[in-house]
């Protein structure tokens, strides 16, 4: 299944949206050190203003394309093709809450195990040799270079 999406007018307003929720969250994550002019708040709010503004030229840019009737940048996404990337994303972030709850070295062996099935890998092989790295980087990490892992 095929679909046509105006590229800028989507990618505008998703990061009109994500520089005003950033703006919104700023004062909550960053705690202010001083009381001068610049603070630690200052440059994170510039960042997110330049991307507001920046969004909002190339969406209503485009807004006032299609009102003239001028051709705007169009992609056409396979929604096949499409849905792997957003598994694989979707197994990252399943990951990342992993890592946190049953620690580094299961938390990857699963996630290298689930990379491998996504990816219909069926030689043992692979399977053995993530398990070897996973087990290998922890124990470097953890014992020779003393680095704490999650």
């Amino acid at each position: 299944m095929k679909y046509k999406i105006k590229v800028n007018i989507v990618g505008g307003a998703i990061f009109i949206i994500l520089s005003l929720i950033l703006w919104f969250l700023i004062p909550s994550q960053i705690p202010i050190n001083n009381d001068g002019i610049i603070t630690s708040r200052s440059f994170p709010r510039l960042i997110v203003l330049i991307m507001f503004f920046s969004s909002l030229f190339i969406f209503v840019s485009d807004i006032l394309k299609m009102i003239s009737k001028r051709p705007v940048n169009e992609v056409e996404v396979n929604i096949k093709e499409e849905g792997k990337a957003a598994v694989v994303c979707v197994l990252l972030v399943l990951y990342a809450f992993l890592l946190d709850k049953i620690g580094f070295m299961v938390a990857s062996i699963i996630y290298c195990y689930l990379m491998l099935l996504f990816f219909k890998c069926k030689n043992w092989k692979y399977y053995l040799i993530v398990t070897i790295i996973c087990v290998a980087v922890t124990y470097i990490f953890k014992n020779i270079l003393l680095v704490q892992l999650p």
